[in-house]
């Protein structure tokens, strides 16, 4: 089984949590263009990341574009179209799980909420996957990390 995500999916959230702090954080510059975002994890945490970002404004998901100066945005399918949402930038900063240096994504302030109190921390798995890690900074919610994959890919209507 080398693909990761399955190995992934075969973990439970806190095997994922034990997996992603074994892991490095990517070198700054390192991730840029399109990158395919896939949900990982137990079955149960599948079903309900789907229904709860639609709550949330991100509903048909697909990944994320990122640019050479370290922006990115979310990119989601919505009837038929590729839309761009909810603007980010890299930080460096330690992580929230294992309190290491590291590299995340910070949602900008101008955001809806909750975006604008998320963070997803990241961690490479290999040259073509990094795993992401979700956290909300709200209070005792800042300890639930939700696992996704992001894989490198050429183009955007690769995410359709």
């Amino acid at each position: 089984m080398n693909n990761p995500i399955e190995r992934l999916d075969q973990l439970s959230l806190g095997e994922l949590r034990q997996y992603f702090i074994s892991l490095k954080p990517p070198e700054p510059g390192s991730m840029q263009g399109i990158m395919r975002g896939y949900f990982v994890g137990p079955g149960w945490l599948k079903k309900l990341w789907g229904p709860t970002l639609a709550i949330f404004g991100l509903g048909g998901w697909r990944g994320k574009e990122i640019d050479l100066q370290g922006k990115a945005v979310n990119i989601v399918l919505r009837k038929g179209s590729l839309e761009r949402r909810f603007p980010m930038y890299f930080v460096q900063e330690d992580s929230h799980l294992d309190k290491k240096p590291g590299l995340a994504f910070r949602y900008q302030s101008g955001n809806p909420f909750p975006w604008n109190l998320i963070v997803d921390e990241l961690r490479r798995i290999d040259e073509q996957h990094v795993m992401g890690m979700t956290l909300a900074e709200i209070g005792p919610l800042s300890r639930l990390a939700f696992p996704f994959v992001l894989q490198q890919k050429g183009s955007l209507d690769e995410l359709r």
